[in-house]
């Protein structure tokens, strides 16, 4: 599983670079040897007006299995970062258990 961050404009530090991949990661575990991309992308929404307006945007393609897109949106990028990991962390085990009891599509 590849990891990849779009920061665009926003220049994150090396600590939020490492802090999405640990996060997002550890979210996505149960698909470590998969061939897959993750891609997280993080925003500011309002530019410096400020406001809950930092988004963590996270798609991924699991093999066998339909596209997930996530979108969270906090005052801090961490925060940003903790939600959309744990809204990837539920619909992933969502959609491999529907694998399970169904088969692949």
């Amino acid at each position: 599983m590849e990891i990849r961050l779009f920061d665009g404009n926003i220049k994150t530090t090396d600590a939020e670079r490492n802090y999405v991949v640990s996060k997002i990661g550890a979210a996505a575990s149960r698909l470590k040897d998969a061939e897959c991309v993750l891609d997280v992308r993080l925003t500011d929404i309002n530019g410096p007006k400020g406001g809950v307006d930092k988004q963590c945007s996270v798609v991924l393609t699991p093999p066998g299995l339909r596209t997930l897109r996530i979108e969270e949106q906090a005052a801090d990028y961490y925060a940003a970062i903790d939600a959309a990991a744990a809204t990837l962390k539920q619909s992933l085990t969502k959609a491999l258990e529907r694998t399970k009891t169904n088969g692949p599509r």
